[in-house]
């Protein structure tokens, strides 16, 4: 399902203070982690529906509740015209700065300030700045000359309501052409004045406009359109360097908060899955009540990131409650944090990146505590996957044994990548199966793997069929419907456990490429710069096949093949986006409608039990031991390395069969497998 992502960071003189450069250990400020936050919440994303807005608070100019993002496109532009205007003499761009006040109300400029004293006190990145924003064509020029020069650079007007102001100026002794030349002072006062103007006119107010494509946000932090995989530090700086003169101001949490709540509650975003990440030291200056009624109204899922200069005993955890040794910041974003079920937490954190996680309550709070950059990307890891990856616990158990069964089943079926094959009924087999073994207490059984596949087989042949048909035709006798979608409702279909057949055709070049990528990359995740359809030939002939959606996150999709678990990943490959292979999707599914009464009553039944065995299943998975049957040597499960069939031994370094091991073995390979 597509996301909304909104991203609030803190760039308050709080956080200056409080955290220092601590938090960032290449050096300079902490607030250069802020644009590798927004990156990470939003690189790779597998759809173009996702959307995002990152709103910053805390600048030290009005508004303090800003877009950081179209802020940073604004200053960027504003900077390319600045370079050009630097190649020009200082004396060149004093003198048309002069000549633009001169025409928009301060006909009396170049009285006041003469050009020998301009030239001594205006730096020449101040003149090539201040002119940038004179030529944009904004309401700078007049908000400049009405706030940043005195009277005596000004126009008369004779009107009631200037006359007092001119009679002051004409009794104090000031006549037209014999004013006072201005100080150096009194220039800088003006400079200083024109440059704070500047950067407050640079920040874009909260519209509806913040909300965009997330591969338009990536644009504007990269610079660039491409695939580059990270911000460099060069990139950093740059953007550092942008937003530096806007920030360190007051703390106005609240209100940018409640300015979220409009963008979220947009009706083309009625249907998103909805994420607030809050990056902040957990001081608000605009009180303690947040709205988070409304915020879990508009069904957004808030998860927080306090930033502390503070030791952390235990950075990577997950709470289900607060702890009585926090301080009163943390206890705030604590309770700003949303709750969710154990069930719902990606997989990832369990294996990839040790993650303890508080579960006695079978809930935990999405708060985190950071100190260190390292955990920052492990939080936007987590945040990206809470909402939009479909990989949540609640299947492990049901799906660690099926998805062993299935590559098993594909054991010994080599590749046929031409025209013909049998892989629509590897694929076709495998969904209609899965399919089926999701309905508790099936009447009529849960018809094996082999038996649909040699069915299909025989009907349709060994020299390719069209799958969709073949779903049309099978789907009816085991009470299932098939339906062609698109990304999106694969997407939705994935979330709701279901996998999903997968079609594409490739030329034999590019079925070369393919091949190649995943020998030399067995766990890589395919791009476009891998392999390009867009630059094939016209008219070339293609070869099609058909394999399995079965999960995806926010930087991939993952998809079963039939060629073996030796081939890929254990028979798996993940790929950026549907766009990279020119992926089309089939849904295969039942409805309420379709179970008989007694398939629901043993739903009732069964269900609940699932969950206490999940729950009792991780809690015993970090500590749980496994005695190898190669060295006989116990050794935690945690440690035992390898592939979904293939396990070896941390101890001995020998190899054994998946199928071999105990549950505990199986459920930890099954997550590794699923987490690289």
């Amino acid at each position: 399902m597509a996301t909304l992502t909104g991203i609030l960071v803190d760039v308050s003189g709080s956080m200056e203070q409080s955290i220092g450069g601590r938090v960032n250990e290449e050096g300079g400020s902490w607030a250069r982690s802020i644009f590798k936050v927004i990156d990470g919440l939003i690189k790779h994303d597998v759809s173009s529906s996702n959307h995002v807005f990152g709103l910053g608070f805390g600048a030290s100019y009005e508004p303090q509740a800003f877009d950081l993002l179209n802020t940073i496109k604004r200053a960027q532009s504003a900077s390319s015209v600045n370079h050009q205007l630097r190649s020009q003499s200082k004396e060149r761009i004093l003198d048309d700065i002069l000549s633009i006040l001169e025409n928009n109300g301060a006909p009396r400029v170049r009285k006041w300030a003469k050009m020998n004293v301009l030239m001594s006190v205006v730096k020449d990145n101040e003149a090539s700045f201040i002119l940038g924003k004179l030529t944009d064509g904004s309401d700078f020029r007049e908000r400049f000359v009405d706030t940043c020069l005195p009277d005596e650079c000004k126009e008369f007007k004779h009107s009631f309501k200037s006359y007092g102001k001119e009679s002051f100026f004409f009794l104090g002794g000031f006549v037209p052409g014999t004013q006072e030349f201005a100080t150096r002072d009194a220039v800088q006062e003006a400079v200083d004045k024109g440059i704070r103007l500047a950067h407050s006119c640079t920040l874009v107010e909260i519209s509806s406009a913040a909300v965009m494509n997330v591969h338009d946000a990536s644009e504007i932090l990269h610079g660039c359109i491409g695939e580059e995989e990270e911000l460099t530090k060069q990139r950093v700086d740059e953007l550092m360097d942008t937003v530096k003169p806007f920030i360190y101001g007051g703390t106005p949490l609240i209100k940018t908060m409640k300015k979220s709540i409009s963008l979220f509650n947009k009706p083309e975003f009625q249907q998103h899955h909805k994420l607030l990440f809050i990056l902040s030291d957990g001081q608000p200056g605009d009180g303690n009540n947040p709205p988070l009624r409304e915020l879990s109204k508009s069904g957004v899922t808030i998860i927080c990131c306090y930033i502390t200069s503070q030791a952390i005993e235990d950075p990577r955890r997950l709470y289900s409650t607060a702890s009585e040794c926090w301080d009163k910041p943390a206890h705030f974003m604590f309770k700003m944090s949303s709750t969710i079920t154990t069930q719902m937490i990606p997989r990832t954190i369990f294996v990839k990146q040790g993650w303890n996680i508080d579960i006695e309550n079978n809930e935990t709070r999405l708060f985190f505590q950071v100190n260190h950059p390292d955990i920052i990307a492990d939080v936007c890891d987590l945040a990206r996957n809470v909402v939009c990856c479909q990989d949540s616990l609640s299947d492990i158990l049901a799906s660690v044994s099926l998805d062993l069964y299935i590559n098993q089943a594909n054991q010994g079926f080599g590749a046929k990548r031409q025209k013909g094959g049998t892989c629509y009924a590897n694929a076709s087999a495998a969904v209609l199966h899965l399919a089926m073994k999701r309905i508790i207490g099936r009447e009529g059984g849960y018809p094996n793997f082999f038996d649909l596949r040699k069915q299909m087989i025989e009907k349709y042949g060994e020299d390719g069929a069209n799958t969709l048909r073949v779903l049309k035709e099978m789907c009816p006798g085991y009470r299932l419907h098939c339906e062609k979608m698109d990304l999106i409702g694969a997407l939705k279909a994935v979330t709701a456990k279901r996998q999903v057949i997968v079609r594409f055709r490739l030329t034999d070049p590019e079925w070369d490429l393919f091949s190649e990528f995943y020998k030399e990359h067995p766990d890589g995740i395919l791009t476009k710069s891998d392999l390009d359809i867009t630059q094939r030939p016209y008219g070339a002939e293609v070869g099609g096949h058909a394999v399995v959606l079965t999960s995806y996150n926010s930087e991939c999709l993952r998809l079963m093949n039939s060629w073996g678990s030796d081939w890929a990943d254990g028979g798996f490959f993940r790929v950026r986006n549907a766009d990279i292979l020119g992926l089309d999707f089939i849904d295969v599914y039942w409805t309420l409608n379709d179970l008989k009464q007694s398939e629901i009553d043993a739903y009732e039944r069964q269900g609940p039990s699932i969950a206490s065995q999940l729950v009792s299943s991780l809690q015993g998975l970090q500590t749980a031991m496994y005695k190898c049957p190669v060295c006989s040597v116990e050794s935690k499960v945690v440690d035992y390395k390898g592939k979904l069939l293939r396990v070896n031994c941390p101890r001995c370094n020998g190899w054994f069969n998946t199928n071999e091991a105990g549950d505990d073995l199986a459920l930890n390979m099954y997550l590794t497998s699923l987490t690289k």
